[in-house]
């Protein structure tokens, strides 16, 4: 049995919801007066500020996004369905991480669904 038949898509959007609502908090800490909130973080805002801007990815989201504000709450209620939809598809292969879906939200916000999506047709 594999790892996919035991997933649950409710309770994975959950955790990618907190861990949404963990990045925003962290982000508005003063990064002076505190240690990074979990080992690799950096890393996953990286790898998912890149992968938002593959063509590939912005394929599914983008018609998603096209009428949606910066919200990351929002976003997250459009395009997690899309996303993991096609992970489990195998169309996507990136990993089912919580934290690695939460930090692709919050990039999609940070770069802004206009601005992402502009060439996109």
């Amino acid at each position: 049995m594999s790892e996919l038949d035991n997933f649950n898509i409710d309770t994975f959007q959950q955790q990618v919801i907190k861990a949404v609502e963990l990045i925003s908090f962290s982000e508005s800490l003063d990064k002076s007066q505190i240690r990074a909130f979990s080992s690799g973080s950096e890393k996953l805002q990286h790898e998912a500020e890149e992968l938002v801007q593959r063509k590939d990815v912005r394929q599914y989201i983008c018609p998603a996004l096209q009428s949606l504000t910066n919200d990351t709450f929002e976003i997250a209620n459009q395009i997690l369905p899309i996303l993991i939809g096609a992970v489990l598809a195998g169309t996507l292969m990136i990993p089912l991480d919580p934290m690695f879906f939460g930090w692709i939200i919050v990039a999609i916000a940070k770069a802004g669904t206009a601005s992402l999506c502009a060439d996109y047709q």
